[in-house]
């Protein structure tokens, strides 16, 4: 369930919810969101596909992504992903602004302003590494169900890695060590938002005269 900003907001002072109204992310924060993320997302995408056909055995295949289903899968990833940041935004920076009041009663809209500054500027360095973590994870994921759904059976197996993990599931993987193939595309990491895990793939390798075959996207 979205976390409820609105709500916050509501206890707020008129003083507060001026500096919330000042600060949110609205409809065009969250389409510029959504942008970023696609290209980033379409990078990836393309990205994993060329690392794919060398773990075959088809080094120089390089993957492509143009107008069609799969990117705009991606791109319904996106919004999804884009407005979940945007609503946790406005949640934590409610959370921010009541803090800052409980700490210091009598701030005005100048307190809040430099406050938030800094507390804008210390968000973006702890959450935006997390949250690009997460995005790869998840769009290399894909890339590698795609590739293998188009290009055969997906015989071969895959670990989990890195070997470390403090998530039940993530743990559960790991133990299992080497995982057909087929089984790891059809369960992919991320399991959880801090999930660091992706699967080495060991896949049977192509015959060099099928390689121009290999499907590298659309």
């Amino acid at each position: 369930m979205p976390l409820d900003w609105h709500s916050v907001v509501n206890t707020m002072t008129d003083v507060q919810r001026l500096v919330h109204l000042a600060m949110r992310q609205d409809a065009i924060d969250e389409d510029r969101t959504r942008t970023e993320l696609l290209k980033q997302a379409r990078r990836i995408f393309e990205e994993e596909l060329t690392i794919q056909a060398g773990r075959v055995g088809c080094p120089g295949r390089r993957g492509r992504l143009s107008n069609g289903p799969i990117l705009t899968e991606i791109n319904e990833l996106c919004k999804t992903w884009a407005a979940s940041q945007t609503n946790t935004y406005n949640y934590d920076l409610a959370g921010a602004i009541l803090s800052i009041a409980a700490d210091t009663p009598t701030a005005n809209r100048n307190t809040y302003a430099r406050r938030l500054q800094e507390w804008d500027a210390g968000r973006k360095t702890q959450r935006g590494p997390l949250i690009a973590q997460y995005v790869e994870g998840a769009v290399r994921a894909l890339a590698n169900q795609h590739f293998y759904e188009q290009n055969g059976a997906a015989l071969g197996y895959a670990i989990l890695q890195p070997s470390e993990a403090v998530c039940p599931v993530c743990q559960g993987w790991i133990q299992r060590g080497e995982v057909p193939l087929k089984v790891a595309m059809n369960n992919p990491p991320p399991y959880h938002f801090r999930c660091p895990h992706s699967f080495l793939t060991y896949p049977d390798k192509w015959a060099p005269d099928d390689c121009p075959i290999l499907w590298m996207g659309e």
